[in-house]
């Protein structure tokens, strides 16, 4: 059965305005009633702190509208949280009721709204109107008209006009009037009315967090795919999103919600090229790309890109790049790169490039990581970046922390003010402090560096370079051979391990390379274990000696003298091999 209010095709339209005063009406936190007694010299932003806390909510403002840095005073002051704002800011600003929140918006003008319906049976139902300034007649443009029961909306155009048009839809109708530095104006068109088993509900949060992102969100990548009409739509409606099961797309601005996508979080949202929303609690699937305001979770999947700008939890996978402006958790997956501003935990994985602002599990990409905080594995093709890591750090070429770290692998080279575990590369370590660098030179500001001067059973004169931590060190160096012989020059490399360090005696073993040099089929090359005793003269100077076990592999045709005290030899196909003991023994400068 319906039952109509008004003639055919003339609603009945009552208009009113919901501004400061309504909103203190209510019944809410706005009438808290709050004792402050004497409040002196104190930040406005301070009180407002004092009141919240005590009331189980939170104040939202943006400083730089709310004068929250300004100083009052106040005597005995009680009363309703809404006459004291009123008093504090004046009848410039508006104070919205949202659960859990008191937003504070700097609104000194008011807006004027009127529309009428186009009711025709059979077809859609229209409704058209305009807005205008309430104090000068003005009409305004670029103000967002919305109905959040339907989640439609639209903007006026520069005469201030609009048009809304609604499917199937019988009920009342309530537009709402938005715009920056306006309060809020609220109409209800009231059409043809029919009886049905139940009104329409719809789920509405807020999130205050947007409000203050949306600055960064529009200097994201993602402004290249957005229509200044939905950036202004996204101004102007702030952090207040209503909640759907679905939404198609074919590109942002053209899907199932119109141009109020950015105000609906989905369940499921299918973008056939792609999509923009306010968020996702579920899946979402976009051909080329898909653009978030807020939080993404559980599945989101894009052949190109995603961006978010909120917070993605669960798998995010892309084909070349996922960017997230908060946190990200779970697992992250790019064909190119992933860029988040906080990536808890979980694993994240680019072909190319990683960079985040904190990580605490897995991160792996083909070429470069780049994380202020670090807490698991990170591994690279080329590079590790980090301001801060804890536990390894693996790259092909480079690890670079600017903090502590536990251990770093590299290709060529570390680097980290501390080290915690090993600090292993092909060429250099740099440190303020590791206990166990395995590299041919090590910059270990604590550590100890030697250059000595000694000679071995094949009479080749070495100076070598020791370099290392308080534990494990690196050797480099080269030889000359004095005597008459086709083989005149040495390259050494080795590492060594510090086992006693007295105040006058140490203790070393050293396992080193020598790669002898001379005519190419007399060269050779010789592996040596040694284990080195020495003796401090001074603070400076050290005498050592030892003995080594070497195996010796001369090329074929090679007429070099084969060491004494030999302990096994025999020859293949590609010459002649030997074990044998050696003598090393020499005078150290520590520098």
């Amino acid at each position: 059965m319906s039952f109509k209010f008004l003639s055919k095709l003339f609603p009945l339209i009552v208009w009113f305005v919901f501004g400061a005063y309504a909103a203190g009406r209510a019944q809410g936190n706005l009438m808290q009633v709050v004792s402050l007694g004497n409040v002196n010299h104190q930040q406005i932003g301070s009180v407002l702190k004092k009141i919240s806390g005590a009331g189980n909510f939170s104040f939202v403002y943006n400083n730089q509208t709310v004068p929250a840095d300004s100083v009052i005073s106040l005597t005995n002051y009680h009363g309703t949280i809404y006459n004291f704002l009123n008093d504090v800011l004046g009848a410039d600003y508006e104070f919205k009721e949202v659960p859990g929140y008191i937003v504070l918006r700097h609104a000194p003008r008011k807006l004027y709204l009127t529309a009428e319906v186009d009711n025709d049976p059979g077809k859609q139902l229209t409704v058209k109107g305009h807005v205008s300034d309430a104090a000068d007649g003005r009409r305004l443009n670029q103000v967002s008209i919305y109905e959040k029961n339907l989640l439609i909306s639209t903007l006026t155009d520069e005469q201030g006009n609009f048009t809304l048009k609604l499917k199937n839809w019988n009920g009342t109708v309530v537009l709402t009037a938005t715009r920056e530095n306006y309060r809020d104006t609220s109409l209800f068109v009231l059409q043809d009315v029919n009886i049905t088993a139940a009104p329409l509900k719809k789920q509405y949060e807020y999130y205050p967090e947007v409000e203050r992102n949306n600055r960064g969100f529009g200097r994201s990548f993602a402004r290249w795919f957005i229509s200044s009409k939905q950036t202004i739509q996204n101004l102007n409606l702030g952090g207040f999103f209503a909640f759907s099961p679905y939404q198609v797309s074919l590109v942002p601005g053209l899907s199932s919600h119109g141009m109020y996508n950015s105000q609906v979080v989905d369940n499921f949202s299918l973008n056939l090229l792609g999509g923009y929303t306010a968020g996702i609690k579920g899946v979402e699937v976009g051909g080329v790309f898909n653009i978030n305001r807020t939080n993404v979770g559980f599945l989101q999947m894009a052949g190109v890109f995603n961006i978010v700008g909120g917070n993605a939890k669960g798998i995010q996978a892309a084909g070349v790049y996922n960017r997230v402006l908060d946190t990200a958790t779970g697992v992250q997956v790019a064909g190119i790169a992933n860029k988040v501003q906080d990536f808890k935990e979980g694993l994240q994985a680019a072909g190319l490039i990683n960079i985040a602002g904190h990580v605490a599990g897995i991160e792996v990409a083909g070429l470069y990581n780049k994380v202020n905080t670090f807490n698991g594995v990170q591994v690279a093709g080329l590079l590790n970046r980090t301001e801060s890591a804890k536990g390894i750090q693996i790259a092909g070429l480079v690890n670079n922390s600017k903090e502590k770290t536990g251990s770093q692998i590299a290709g060529i080279f570390n680097m980290a003010p501390k080290v915690n575990g090993v600090q292993f590369a092909g060429l250099f370590n740099v440190a303020d402090s590791s206990d166990y660098p395995v590299a041919l030179v090590n910059f270990i500001k604590n550590g100890k560096k030697t250059i000595a001067i000694s000679t071995d059973q094949s009479w080749f004169t070495h100076i070598d370079f020791r370099s290392g931590g308080r534990v494990l060190y690196g050797l480099i160096g080269g030889g000359y051979k004095f005597t008459d012989s086709p083989v005149k020059y040495a390259f050494d490399l080795g590492y060594g391990v510090h086992i006693i360090n007295h105040p006058r005696f140490t203790f070393d073993a050293e396992y080193g390379f020598q790669a002898s040099l001379g005519a190419k089929d007399q060269s050779y090359q010789t592996n040596s274990f040694k284990v080195l005793p020495g003796f401090k003269l001074n603070r400076t100077l050290q005498l050592f000696a030892g003995p080594s076990l070497n195996y010796t592999s001369f090329n074929r045709g090679s007429n070099t003298d084969v060491p004494v005290w030999v302990l096994r030899r025999y020859s293949d196909d590609d010459g002649l091999n030997v074990l044998h003991i050696g003598l090393t023994g020499g005078l150290q400068v520590m520098l």
